[in-house]
């Protein structure tokens, strides 16, 4: 990022502070959008020799006020987090504090039974156009976000060189936080890649290691954006999302539901959940144990072997409380002693 792409009196603290977030994992896109709209404010606002103010904080709050809450909580907490590192330079730099943010609500997750699933990759396989990959493409991407709690631009970032059938492996390259992990996959997921790989040889797309896995018709990796309209295409023809405008599932919560069920699985192992939560930590791709913890949502399955666990290590045997309750009614009656 060159200062040229900035014009304001602190176009090089902004460089700086967006080569820094970049070395630290962010994603340099969307920090370098919010920035470039940051640099455009300021070289309204901002005088050389100028300390970043109050006031101008308070002036870009209110010209996003027409925003979407959550696009003014990204803006605000990069502004914050450039305010702080400006300080170290320029100690009469406005300091923003968290409670300062707009609250965002995050979307309640949706939690996919196997049978929903079972369904929603039926109706896949039934897509159009006829003949094409496309129905088993999508069919076993959807199974493979349900079995792995991948996120779907990892899924569609796979290239052929990723995927390690005889291991059972797939290889996640520098994704969020420019991190790169190995996904250990079931032996079903490995047989369904299999056979999509088969077809996909088939239907006479490239075999080269570089090649996308999930590939579109012209032979590139689909955008999000297309596998996203197609998904909600599919869940409308299976009655599981309403119409256009209406909220519903999401791709996003096939990560949620294979976290959910990884947990319900311990629980019925008789794990101990503090141990096993790292464990899950890193298999999602996570750097802290914080961004794992907002996947773990209470569901009915989950509540009902919460309460089992606690019945089995907390509850009084019948005999037991049959003596206990005797003991309190000598107690509270004296006279029977």
């Amino acid at each position: 990022m060159s200062t040229t792409l900035f014009r304001s009196p602190l176009a090089p603290r902004l460089e700086a502070f967006g080569a820094m977030r970049r070395a630290l994992g962010r994603q340099a896109y969307s920090d370098y959008k919010i920035l470039r709209y940051l640099d455009g404010y300021l070289l309204e606002v901002l005088r050389p020799g100028q300390p970043l103010t109050h006031e101008m904080v308070e002036g870009w709050i209110t010209r996003m006020a027409h925003l979407s809450v959550g696009t003014r909580v990204n803006r605000l907490a990069v502004l914050r987090q450039f305010c702080r590192y400006l300080s170290h330079f320029d100690p009469r730099t406005c300091l923003i504090s968290r409670q300062s943010l707009p609250h965002r609500t995050r979307h309640a997750p949706y939690i996919f039974t196997p049978q929903q699933v079972r369904t929603i990759m039926a109706r896949a396989r039934r897509i159009g156009p006829p003949g094409s990959l496309r129905p088993m493409l999508l069919s076993t991407l959807i199974g493979v976000l349900a079995a792995t709690g991948l996120r779907i631009g990892e899924a569609l970032k796979l290239t052929l060189a990723d995927v390690h059938l005889t291991r059972r492996v797939l290889l996640i390259r520098q994704t969020k936080f420019n991190k790169s992990r190995h996904v250990p996959i079931a032996a079903s997921t490995a047989r369904a890649l299999s056979v999509f790989l088969d077809q996909r040889q088939a239907a006479g797309f490239p075999m080269v290691s570089t090649a996308p896995v999930f590939v579109n018709p012209d032979g590139r990796a689909y955008s999000e954006a297309r596998i996203c309209s197609l998904f909600l295409d599919i869940l409308r023809t299976s009655g599981l999302r309403g119409s256009v405008g209406t909220r519903g599932p999401r791709l996003h919560d096939f990560r949620h539901t294979f976290a959910v069920q990884r947990l319900v699985t311990w629980y019925r192992q008789g794990a101990t959940l503090a141990a096993k939560l790292p464990l899950l930590s890193t298999y999602l791709g996570h750097t802290t144990l914080t961004g794992t913890e907002v996947y773990l949502q209470a569901t009915a399955e989950l509540l009902e072997e919460a309460g089992q666990r606690f019945h089995r290590h907390c509850a009084l045997p019948p005999r037991r409380r049959e003596a206990s309750h005797a003991h309190q009614h000598r107690v509270a009656h004296p006279e029977v002693l």
